[in-house]
This record gives structure tokens, C-alpha cells and sequence, in this order.
């Protein structure tokens, strides 16, 4: 991706837009980037920033349930969402020639969403069977499990999509006064990668959005989480075929200077056949997957490895995890090793820039 394709622009009202010009395709991908996630709720608000997502796109003033992802169909494109612990993405993907109505369908769900009440109690009904299908997923359910035993005060503990007595006390009001809140110019990022005109794109954005009343929103940063060493466990049993096996430690943040040294460890340890883990885990039979990351959601990070095996094998696994942790700490790594690892970041870099909504993503 050329640096020169790229540009920067933030509106009077605060809104940042960044438009990516690449004419090798005739398509167009359109994120919406707020600035808000599940570390934004409070206790009671708990799982609001994802049912707010699926509300978005579920009506404003002048189109009816349906009609966005409708007359984004007929335009040859498709849309989706997601929620994460700092942030809320909405996108749309769709031919280049469709952008004008594309970006008018966007700003028109980003500024005027009615939420409303009828819609919003089936909607919940849909995320309550969601949240519970969560909760019958051994994966899921070992993860979050651990998040929790890893944090005494900070949001990062709670089950992230809430749970259901909260959920359905979530009313229009609460979920509108959210909303109103966050969804701020000031507070979004506007991310358009394609084949576009970037100063027609940024005629366009400004029309549309330029409009839109300027004011920061009201944050409650939650409880900050204290220091402490020391190690915790816990195990947990159920009707399940194989035994979930996560260990995890807390890491600083995203922009702390050791944070790529444990991604590049994480990969070292669990990414390819030729990784640490892989070969001494899954080569040896011990478990079905194995895999390690370390996640950083702003301000905080978790390193976590989660192996998936039989029940007979799961404390060996557990010791051979525990000993390849011990001697990526005291043993030597050899270049050949961290020539792997560049290679497999370099490779998932240009596999994330092969595709507009890619490109659009990642600017965000």
C-alpha cells in the first residue's frame, strides 16, 4: 500500500476521515470506526455496546427495518459489524459505482438510528440466544473464565456480551442515551479504501456528515486493576468430548514497548507447524490445537495459550505447555526461528492489504 495513496482529513466537527485511493479493482469498502466498546459500560450497560451494534442498521427516519441492508444489496454489496472490548465497526463493501448511495445509507444508519422499542425487544431475544449459545462453548466459555481470574477490578472480567437478566432489563432509553453518547464525529473514525476520487470522496463525507453536532462524549473509564503476582487456578466440569486447557498471564498494553516482543513470542511458541508448541504438543499427540497470542485492547493485555485435548492428556499437556514457557524465558532463540516468524507477519500483512475491506480496516 502506497504512503502517497493515503489522506488524512479531520472535519470541523471532529470526524476523521481517512480515504485510501487504489483503482485496482472497482470496489469500495466503507468502515464506520466508533470509538466505543464493552470497557466503555458500566455494570448496568453491560453487553449494550453489542446489542447497540445490532441495532444500527435496524431502521433510522427515512428507511424502515430492513431497508439498509436491502438497498445495500441492491447496489451489489454487503455489510457487517462487529463489537470489541474499544470499539464498535460497522462496514459495507460494494462496487464502486454504488458509492455515492453506499456512503448515504452509512451516514444516514450512523446519525438516525431510531432504536426502536418494538424492534429492540425481538433484537434482544436474538442476542440472548446468542449470548447463551456463548455460554454452551467450552472454547469461549475456558477464555473468558480465565479473563475473569486474571482481573480483580477491571471491565476486562465480565462475561463480554452480558448476561441474560441483564439483557433484558436493556431498554430503549438506555440504549438511546448511549448511543446519543457515543456516536460523536469527535469520537468516530470515517475509513474508505478503494477505487474513489479522494477529493470527490471527501466532498462527499462532508456533505453528509459535516453537519453533525460536535460534542465529546461522557466516559466512566471503570475501575483501574491493581498490581499483584501470584498464581491463581481454576477448574471447571462439564459434558464436554475434549478438556479446554488455557493458561494466561497479564501483559502491558498496546503501545508499550515489550507488546510486539510477545506477539513475536506468541507466534514463536503457537503460529505453523514448525513452532515450538506445535511440535512438542500437537506433534506428540498431547492435544488436538493448540494456539498463543498476546491481546492488548488498549490500556491492558493478556498473553494466553488455550490447547484443546483429550481429557487422559490434558495435565501432560499442561506440563509440556508449562516447560516450553519456562525455556522461551531462560533458553536461547535461534535466528532461524525469528526469520520464521518475519516471514508469517509479513505474509499476514500482505494478505491483510490484498482486499479494500482489509485496507479500510486496518487504516481505521
Amino acid at each position: 500500500m502506497n504512503p502517497s495513496s493515503i489522506h488524512r482529513s479531520i472535519l470541523p466537527n471532529g470526524l476523521t476521515v481517512v480515504i485510501q485511493e487504489d483503482h485496482s479493482a472497482p470496489v469500495v469498502a466503507i468502515v464506520t470506526y466508533v470509538k466505543v466498546g464493552y470497557f466503555d459500560e458500566t455494570d448496568v450497560e453491560n453487553g449494550l455496546a453489542h446489542a447497540l451494534e445490532h441495532m444500527f442498521f435496524k431502521g433510522t427516519s427515512k428507511r424502515g427495518v430492513g431497508d439498509i441492508a436491502k438497498e445495500t444489496k441492491a447496489l451489489g454489496g454487503y455489510l457487517n459489524a462487529q463489537t470489541i472490548y474499544d470499539n464498535t465497526t460497522y462496514y459495507t463493501v460494494l462496487p464502486s459505482s454504488g458509492f455515492p448511495k453506499g456512503l448515504e445509507i452509512q451516514a444516514d444508519a450512523y446519525a438516525n438510528s431510531v432504536i426502536d422499542a418494538p424492534e429492540l425487544g425481538r433484537e434482544m431475544e436474538v442476542i440472548i440466544q446468542e449470548a447463551k449459545r456463548k455460554a454452551d462453548n467450552p472454547a469461549a466459555v475456558a477464555t473468558e473464565t480465565l479473563y475473569e481470574l486474571l482481573h480483580d477490578k477491571h471491565r476486562m472480567r465480565r462475561w463480554r456480551i452480558g448476561r441474560e437478566p441483564g439483557l433484558r432489563a436493556f431498554t430503549r432509553e438506555l440504549m438511546h442515551g448511549f448511543y446519543r453518547n457515543f456516536y460523536r464525529p469527535g469520537n468516530t473514525v470515517l475509513s474508505i479504501s478503494g477505487d474513489v476520487d479522494p477529493a470527490e470522496a471527501l466532498q462527499r463525507v462532508t456533505e453528509l456528515y459535516g453537519g453533525l453536532e460536535s460534542k465529546h462524549p461522557a466516559r466512566n473509564p471503570g475501575p483501574v486493576e491493581p498490581d499483584r503476582d501470584g498464581f491463581r487456578y481454576r477448574e471447571l466440569s462439564g459434558d464436554i468430548a475434549q478438556s479446554q486447557l488455557v493458561l494466561g498471564w497479564r501483559t502491558p498494553g498496546t503501545l508499550h514497548p515489550d507488546t510486539a516482543g510477545l506477539d513475536v513470542a506468541a507466534s514463536l511458541l503457537a503460529t505453523g507447524r514448525a513452532s515450538r508448541l506445535y511440535r512438542a504438543v500437537r506433534e506428540k499427540k498431547l492435544a488436538s490445537s493448540v494456539s498463543a497470542y498476546d491481546y492488548t485492547p488498549t490500556e491492558i493485555g493478556v498473553f494466553v495459550v488455550h490447547a484443546e485435548s483429550e481429557p487422559e492428556t490434558a495435565s501432560e499437556a499442561a506440563r509440556v505447555i508449562w516447560d516450553q514457557m519456562h525455556q522461551l524465558r531462560v533458553g536461547s532463540i535461534d535466528d532461524d526461528e525469528i526469520t520464521r516468524v518475519r516471514r508469517i507477519f509479513e505474509a499476514r500483512w500482505a494478505r491483510r492489504l490484498e482486499t479494500a475491506e482489509g485496507r479500510a480496516n486496518y487504516l481505521a
